[in-house]
């Protein structure tokens, strides 16, 4: 039997700041179209919608291709919190480059050129904006998307929560070498937390044991799940009744020495959030607002998710829209000034661009083709990349969320789709080979 391009694996585990735990789906692509949107596919249509388009908290998060629907619509089925606009907008001006169309694209598995409106069909896309200088240069939406709907980021809301810890530190609120316990004693009792500095957590270099086995209902992400009320408790396990109960056990990984490696783990974020939260005396969707949301002439809506008990939970939660995606990035490539009024300190976009521990990362276990060793770093909850000629820093999340930032060259380009597959080739490198064949345009 053909197997539906929509198909994937169950209980995949814990990747970029979202649990992996998709069911296999029996819905089929309209009309064979593998790329078919949520409204060709019929999803939450009717009074109430058929049994298999119904969208639910069940298959909403990580289920393809109930995504294509979900990803635009995540207040509608989870609690939410919402982020403030600015008082004043601030429009983004915008100079069109039809050219870019016609620039193509390699795919990455084939090798192949594709158009770029096969390349940006081929990821899934939802949303792309590209920014040169000041500008908004080039502008495409799909499947229902517009450049004012808010859409589901995944762990791009790390690295968001990565900027305002540096942003914390250049305040003089603390230091990245202070221990963590500084600010959070109740982190004393955790192996991974308690001996780690702000600086190794925010980096993800510091050790930390948690096991990713869905068969064994005692592993991390099992226990992560339940307390987060993502997924249903077993019986006859003792769970903490909330998330800071639960960071605080988690031991350290006795095969590496803090600040030994770089591995991506989104606990890691969880913590990260609470000592920034602790030291600003407010909780990130207000420093989203207060920092920078308010400073950047936003406008429309900006939410992120809760957990059962109305915690953020800082690994994957921001809803943002592509307009208040471009402010943001606007301000980061022109040196954190936005209207007239530095947002963020110069110096902190330059920590974010010299990056991390090139061999930490290199020595850890999430170096790839599309993130080589030697090539790639992580700083701050964000991944940067030291290729010559591609230096850039960039905010990503699964399911194919994208903030590429080339301050060299003055160019960003935000990315939003809802892909089936969370991540890995043909997706990630199809996304990468976009955005360096249109920089290379714009550059030429």
């Amino acid at each position: 039997m053909k197997r539906d391009k929509y198909q994937t694996m169950v209980l995949k585990g814990l990747v970029s700041g979202c649990l992996v735990f998709s069911v296999v789906s029996p819905l089929s692509a309209a009309d064979d179209n593998p790329y078919a949107t949520a409204d060709e596919l019929g999803l939450m249509e009717g009074f109430p919608p058929a049994p298999d388009k119904q969208v639910t908290k069940e298959n909403a998060l990580l289920t393809p291709p109930f995504n294509r629907w979900s990803y635009q619509h995540m207040r509608m089925i989870y609690p939410s919190a919402p982020i403030g606009s600015a008082q004043y907008p601030v429009h983004l001006d915008r100079r069109i480059n039809g050219s870019i169309d016609g620039v193509d694209v390699k795919h990455p598995e084939t090798g192949a050129m594709l158009s770029m409106a096969d390349a940006l069909e081929q990821s899934f896309t939802d949303a792309i904006v590209v920014i040169h200088g000041n500008k908004v240069v080039y502008e495409r939406y799909f499947n229902g998307m517009n450049a004012d709907q808010p859409h589901q980021m995944m762990s791009v809301t790390k690295s968001f929560g990565g900027l305002l810890g540096l942003m914390a530190v250049e305040a003089g609120k603390l230091s990245e070498d202070d221990p963590d316990t500084e600010h959070v004693p109740e982190l004393t009792a955790s192996g991974a937390f308690g001996e780690a500095t702000f600086g190794q957590v925010l980096d993800m270099t510091n050790s930390m044991d948690f096991t990713e086995d869905y068969a064994d209902p005692q592993s991390g992400v099992r226990k992560y799940g339940a307390t987060l009320g993502w997924t249903e408790p077993l019986p006859d396990i003792e769970y903490e009744s909330n998330l800071y109960d639960y960071l605080v056990t988690l031991p350290i990984d006795k095969d590496h020495e803090h600040g030994e490696i770089f591995h991506y783990q989104t606990l890691k974020t969880d913590v990260v959030n609470w000592v920034t939260n602790r030291v600003n005396g407010q909780s990130f969707q207000d420093a989203m607002y207060e920092q920078l949301w308010s400073k950047l002439g936003t406008e429309g809506e900006t939410y992120v998710l809760l957990d059962k008990n109305a915690t953020l939970v800082a690994g994957g939660g921001l809803n943002a829209t592509p307009n208040n995606l471009a402010r943001f990035a606007t301000m980061m490539i022109n040196d954190g000034v936005f209207n007239g009024q530095q947002v963020v300190a110069k110096s902190v976009i330059e920590k974010l661009a010299a990056g991390g521990d090139v061999n930490a990362f290199a020595k850890g276990p999430d170096a790839d083709s599309n993130h080589p060793a030697g090539e790639w770093s992580y700083r701050a909850q964000w991944w940067v990349k030291h290729t010559p000629g591609k230096e850039a820093f960039t905010a990503i999340g699964i399911h194919g969320q994208w903030i590429y930032l080339d301050i060299n060259n003055d160019i960003a380009i935000v990315k939003l789709s809802s892909q089936p597959a969370s991540n890995g080739d043909p997706y990630d490198g199809l996304h990468l080979n976009t955005f360096y064949a249109i920089i290379a345009h714009l550059v030429e």
